[in-house]
């Protein structure tokens, strides 16, 4: 049993770090395909992408000490099985189970080859689930599917994880093909009764998004995006004037020329409006002007001029004026926290009488 508890353990472990790179991704395909995000859809992909780790690490680990598993082998070591349904003459060969004698068909559960098999069986079982249920795929589509994911995972243990090491820890077995491709198929085939009780996947998105508010999240995410995108552009070396420049161009006139998009936006599926269907150049002037070069602007040039006096010498001026952009930086965390709670617009917005909106178009 520990054998496949281990996996598990470390499953649960790395699972918040491969999550965190999946979510961004996974993110901006939902709100390009559906125009939002719904939480029981993301509650079941993030159990399928946990699914898909406890079963990957089922079957590489544990991993060798050594990436010279050769040496630790026998030179006559088969590295594959081509026989098929060998299984059935180890479990017969390896368990004292009497085919004409249903009582001793109990032992079976606690034979190890037996017990393999039914592993084999079920590892691939959920995802035929999640296949049916989530994917809509039908038996042809489940049963490919799930023979290529096996075939995956022997191709895996055959190349030694791809090279890692210098010889199969484990072999390349055509049992397991036929065994896994049978759980996802009876994974398919036992969908309904696990998922009589779950919402219907055709009927999730019965909204519209256009009429929803846009969160926080979709905000920063669009925001990364676009910070990203701007800190590719060479700046000469924190050059004040083309950094005013960069963004001049990429938060005010593209934002102007779209009616309200950036990239970030685009991805994300929002866009800025203003009082009229289309944006004016003031709202949006008035709206980045602020919030770019007033507020992120102005700390950023602080912190260039801060920094070439190494934080001597700089004067009492210039600690005063540091002391009153921390004061404004307070109030502005202090605002910003404020509507986050009463979800009501930031001040620039309200200044710009500008807004964000969700737009697919």
């Amino acid at each position: 049993m520990q054998e496949y508890l281990f996996p598990i353990k470390i499953a649960i472990l790395t699972f918040p770090f491969l999550a965190f790179l999946f979510t961004f991704p996974f993110a901006i395909f939902q709100y390009k395909k559906h125009g939002y995000i719904n939480k029981f859809r993301t509650f079941i992909l993030y159990s399928f992408l946990l699914y898909l780790l406890v079963a990957y690490y089922l079957v590489i680990l544990p991993l060798p000490h050594v990436r010279d598993v050769k040496s630790l082998q026998s030179p006559d070591t088969k590295y594959f099985n081509l026989i098929p349904f060998k299984f059935v003459s180890n479990i017969i060969k390896e368990t004292g189970v009497n085919i004409k004698a249903p009582s001793t068909y109990k032992y079976l559960l606690t034979e190890r080859a037996f017990l393999q098999v039914a592993f084999n069986a079920i590892l691939l079982t959920p995802l035929g689930i999640y296949l049916r249920y989530y994917f809509k795929k039908n038996i042809k589509q489940t049963l490919v599917i799930t023979f290529l994911v096996s075939l995956f995972f022997e191709i895996t243990q055959l190349t030694a994880l791809y090279g890692i090491y210098n010889a199969p820890y484990r072999i390349f077995d055509v049992d397991d093909l036929f065994l896994n491709t049978f759980g996802g198929y009876l994974g398919y085939i036992i969908a309904p009764a696990f998922t009589f009780f779950l919402p219907n996947m055709n009927e999730l998105d019965k909204v519209n998004p256009e009429e929803l508010r846009v969160g926080y999240f979709r905000r920063l995410l669009a925001f990364l995006i676009d910070i990203f995108i701007v800190g590719l552009i060479p700046n000469g070396n924190d050059n004040i004037l083309l950094d005013a420049v960069i963004y001049f161009v990429y938060f005010i006139l593209i934002v102007y020329f779209t009616n309200g998009r950036t990239i970030g936006k685009w991805l994300t599926s929002v866009s800025v409006k203003g009082q009229q269907d289309k944006l004016r150049f003031k709202e949006v002037l008035v709206r980045y002007g602020i919030l770019y070069f007033i507020i992120f602007g102005s700390n950023k040039y602080l912190y260039i001029i801060y920094g070439q006096y190494n934080g001597t010498d700089i004067g009492y001026g210039g600690v005063i004026i540091f002391m009153i952009q921390f004061v404004l930086n307070i109030l502005i965390a202090i605002h910003i926290f404020l509507c986050v709670l009463k979800k009501s617009r930031f001040f620039y917005e309200k200044i710009s009488k500008t807004r964000l909106v969700i737009s697919r178009k």
